[in-house]
Order: structure tokens, then C-alpha cells, then sequence
């Protein structure tokens, strides 16, 4: 069974453990949002710009609230737990990662752990290394990565780096912006840590 859909299940499972208002680490989202979210994006394809690029945005937004409003929580996440042929074949190594970033959002407040395996850490790594160098860009400075498995790398130039270390999902975590969120531990000048944390953007 592929970390997509050990994923996928798992979130769902802990929707229905902590319900639809539970709080979650996506800022200003409860627990119904964000299974909204995940639905839309499973099924609605006029919904993926407006993830991706601000300026369509707005349409997505609506279609999560009117989505989530008319379905109701319990009918989300029966529907995440089931999703269309397309996805459970062609997005199996995109939602890997989406899929542990938001259980890591809903489990995480809530006093909940979520389990990975090394084998699962190993799977995140090329997104880990991929989102790394995407913060590296908005940093402008050196930023030196490295995980508890696969070996170090660096992005970027400059004579003050900073060093990132943690597991390959708690690096990833912090690369999609829940930077006061993830277990990683910097190593590098004060003044330089803080610029890369405020250069990170949420997904």
C-alpha cells in the first residue's frame, strides 16, 4: 500500500477522531476546511488554479465553502476516503506528500502523532530536497539541509548559511510554511535563522 493512500486514510481516520471544529495548523481553518480542501481537490478542477496562483484564488475559496456547506463533514471525508479513478492512479507520488503535510496540520494540534516509517521518510525525500530548494530561492542566502536519512545538500550562496536538520517530513513540513510548527533545529547566525524562517511561504 502506497504512503498516498496510507496517507489519505489515515487523515480521514483522524478527522473522525477529533471532529469537524477541531483547530488545525493551517491558519485560520478548522478541520472542516480542510477536508473541504482536500475534496475540491480531488474532484474539481476549476478549484486547482486558485490553489496554486493568488489571483484565482477567490473562485477556490468559494468553491471550498460552498462545497463544505452543502456536503457536511461526515460526507468530506466518506468522499477522501474514496477518491475518483484519475487520482488514485496519476497522483499517487504528489499526494504523498500533500497528504502527510496536512495529516502532520490536523494531527499535530490535536495532540496526535503521526507514524512514518524510515521506508516512508525515504519516499519524502525528493520532495523534501524539491521544496528546500524553492525556500532556498526566496531566502537569497546559503541554506545547507540535512535530513536524518539520504545524506546532506545545500542551495543558494553566501558566507552566512543556515543549517537545517530533522527528519525528511519535518523539513518538508517546514518548507510548506508551518515554520513554528515543525521539529527541525537550526544551526547558523540569529539574525540570518530569522530571515529564513520570514522567507517561507505557507502551501
Amino acid at each position: 500500500m502506497s504512503l498516498a493512500h496510507r496517507m489519505r486514510q489515515a487523515i480521514c481516520d483522524t478527522f473522525e477522531q477529533v471532529g469537524a471544529l477541531a483547530p488545525t495548523n493551517c491558519e485560520g481553518w478548522q478541520a472542516q476546511d480542510l477536508a473541504a480542501h482536500l475534496w475540491i481537490r480531488d474532484r474539481r478542477v476549476d478549484a486547482l488554479p486558485g490553489i496554486a496562483l493568488q489571483r484565482f484564488a477567490g473562485h477556490t475559496e468559494r468553491l471550498q465553502r460552498e462545497t463544505m456547506h452543502a456536503m457536511g463533514f461526515d460526507a468530506l471525508v466518506a468522499g477522501l476516503r474514496r477518491p475518483p479513478l484519475p487520482v488514485r492512479l496519476l497522483m499517487s507520488y504528489p499526494n504523498a506528500s500533500e497528504y502527510t503535510i496536512h495529516h502532520l496540520d490536523v494531527a499535530r494540534p490535536n495532540g496526535l502523532e503521526v507514524e512514518l516509517s524510515e521506508a516512508d521518510e525515504r519516499t519524502l525525500l525528493p520532495t523534501t530536497r524539491m521544496f528546500a530548494k524553492n525556500v532556498a530561492k526566496g531566502f537569497g542566502g546559503r541554506l545547507v539541509v540535512t535530513p536524518s536519512i539520504g545524506g546532506s545538500f545545500a542551495h543558494g550562496t553566501g558566507d552566512r548559511p543556515v543549517h537545517l536538520t530533522g527528519t525528511p517530513s519535518e523539513i518538508l513540513y517546514f518548507c510548506a510554511g508551518r515554520v513554528e510548527h515543525a521539529d527541525v533545529e537550526f544551526t547558523g547566525e540569529a539574525e540570518t535563522i530569522e530571515a529564513l524562517k520570514a522567507s517561507v511561504k505557507g502551501l
